[in-house]
């Protein structure tokens, strides 16, 4: 994480247009959630009121409430992606200027030691992997931070004990998860990034050093060695496919497992109520 603070020094030029994507992103999430909350309860509770034979059911204020969150989510998710990338943009603009401002002043002696396609490497693919940081570490925490807080106390208006359990599952997976996958996948991380900087700067010397390499009749064993940090670069690659999958996987059990304890426990009632009713499909 010290190692980012250089690059999270970049993010104050933009903080505003930042600050207001993860606005954008709680808001679309907060949308989503009450249109899935809102519509559950409301075709529960038009059910329950056709069973039971009531003829007064309020079903303008929740059809609605439907329909507004509806349009929020989409509103909502356009500009969050408009905002955001617009700002990551920006960010990695100022980045590569701020990385060249740097080089250019060693230029030739103090890049002498830098082969050419370490250079371009450094300067093309690893300015693009900090686009991740924003839109897939920094929005998401925050995020879900606020959101997991906002639910929890949201549903504590109904019923205490549910709202602790559902909120302590979602602070749990938060906070174990992503230490716990960032450990399984760093030597997996630390190998591609070693194997796509070495098959560019061989890819980038192959392809200067074609006359020479045909002349001295070293051009197939020189490929074949490119090939061989290719094909390792592949299974570094799917090593991390791997790993993605499996917290997908364990996501989707949790999900599952709290989705099942929430309906185990709402089933013996929903606040004071022993019958929850339409409050269990909310």
């Amino acid at each position: 994480m010290r190692a980012l603070l250089p690059y999270l020094a970049l993010y104050k030029r933009h903080k505003w247009l930042l600050t207001l994507g993860v606005a954008l992103a709680i808001v679309t999430l907060l949308a989503s959630i009450g249109l899935l909350t809102l519509s559950g309860w409301f075709l529960s509770a038009s059910a329950v009121v056709g069973v039971a034979g009531v003829y007064s059911f309020n079903y303008m204020l929740p059809a609605a409430g439907v329909r507004g969150a509806a349009i929020i989510r989409t509103a909502g998710r356009y500009f969050e992606r408009l905002v955001s990338h617009d700002a990551t943009f920006r960010v990695l603009e100022h980045l590569r200027v701020f990385a060249f401002s740097k080089l250019l002043p060693l230029s030739p002696a103090g890049l002498a030691r830098f082969r050419q396609g370490e250079l371009l490497n450094r300067l093309v693919a690893d300015v693009d992997t900090l686009d991740h940081l924003y839109l897939r570490v920094i929005s998401p925490l925050v995020g879900a931070l606020v959101v997991i807080a906002v639910v929890t106390l949201g549903l504590s208006w109904l019923d205490v004990t549910l709202a602790l359990t559902l909120g302590g599952i979602m602070l749990g997976t938060l906070l174990l998860l992503p230490p716990l996958f960032y450990r399984a996948g760093k030597p997996t991380g630390e190998a591609l990034t070693h194997y796509r900087a070495s098959y560019r700067q061989q890819l980038t010397a192959w392809l200067q050093g074609q006359a020479e390499l045909t002349l001295f009749g070293a051009s197939d064993r020189y490929r074949g060695e490119m090939e061989a940090s290719e094909l390792a670069w592949h299974e570094a690659q799917r090593r991390q496919a791997g790993l993605t999958a499996l917290s997908q996987a364990v996501m989707l059990l949790i999900s599952g497992v709290a989705v099942v304890l929430m309906l185990w426990m709402a089933a013996g009632g929903v606040g004071g109520n022993d019958a929850p009713g339409a409050l269990i499909a909310l």
